[in-house]
Order: C-alpha cells, then structure tokens, then sequence
C-alpha cells in the first residue's frame, strides 16, 4: 500500500513542477508554464507524494474577489489512477472555503474529471476577470480551445457582489474613456 501525502510546495518542488507540467502541456493535456509563473507563485501550489516522491502539483489562484482559479492540476503518468488529481483538487477547494471565496473556477482540457467534483460548464463571460487579467495575454487568445468551469461554494442567492475593478471600465483602444477623463468635447 502506498503512502499518499498533499502538500504545500517549496521552492524545492518548483524543477519537478515545471517539468511535469510543461511535459502534459507538450502533450496538448495542458498550458505550458514559465518558471517565473511557477517560481512567482510557489505559495499557491500543492503537491501530491507517492511513498515520499513528487507525483502530481496543482495551483489556487485568486483571480478577484469573489473567485479563486484551480490552475496546472498535473499527476505524473506512472502515479495516475490514485485519485491524486481529485484529492489535491478537493484540497484547493477547501482552502478557497477557508479563504472565504465563494467561487472556484478552472478552464481545462478534462471537463469530465471537473464535472465530476460538481463543477459546470460555464460561457467565458461568466469569468471576466480571468479574461482580463490572463486570457487576453494568452497566444490562444482568438482560438481557446479551452471549457470554462465553475463551482460555486456558497448559494448562488448568497453570492456577494464581486468588487469594482478592470473589467467594469472600459478598455484601452476601445473607444470607452475611463471615468473622470475629458472627453474629446470638453474643454
């Protein structure tokens, strides 16, 4: 019988989780990750052990706050079928409801390893601040191939009203001014 540990990770980990990650993101099971976006957010990862040896990562993001992302969900091809995905992804969402988030979103590739921890395909707009602050920096931008998945952690008639930020402004380049600017008109 194997011994399973989850995790925080430490900048130890950060070499076996850009490699796992980067190797599925090779395979088109994910998106790659940078070492500055692993080594950056260190804190935000966990990591799955098998018998005291990386096996799996995964990653909780705040994105805004009223969500937290699940991001680079990774179990090592030798250590899959031993629930480690399931069991650092329930880790995550406990950790949201800890942090007090009432929502946890992911955008993935396996849709049904999701659904089945009671997420639901969601429209990308549903997610604006995910869009804001990554998506439009992604080469896949125009060609996401990507679901949109959401958990809602508390009843959606209990759900607070996020606060205001960059996505309720208008865009640069947009024709939108922000607000307090002059118009073309004023003088």
């Amino acid at each position: 019988m194997s011994s399973v540990t989850i995790r925080s990770a430490t900048l130890t980990d950060a070499a076996a989780i850009l490699e796992l990650v980067n190797r599925l993101a090779a395979e088109q099971v994910m998106l790659p990750r940078s070492p500055a976006s692993v080594i950056e957010r260190i804190r935000d990862f966990v990591v799955a052990e098998v018998d005291g040896a990386f096996a799996g990562c995964g990653a909780l993001a705040i994105v805004w706050s009223d969500m937290a992302e699940i991001r680079s969900i990774a179990v090592d091809p030798a250590h899959q079928g031993l629930g480690l995905g399931r069991r650092m992804a329930k880790t995550l969402i406990a950790e949201a409801r800890q942090l007090g988030l009432p929502q946890v979103m992911a955008f993935t590739y396996v849709t049904g390893f999701f659904t089945g921890l009671g997420f639901e395909v969601v429209e990308y707009s549903r997610l604006p601040h995910k869009v804001f602050n990554d998506c439009l920096n992604c080469p896949k931008f125009y060609s996401c191939d990507e679901t949109a998945v959401l958990l809602a952690l508390v009843p959606k008639e209990e759900l607070p009203a996020p606060l205001g930020g960059p996505t309720h402004l208008p865009l640069p380049g947009k024709g939108g001014l922000r607000p307090g600017m002059p118009t073309p008109n004023s003088t």
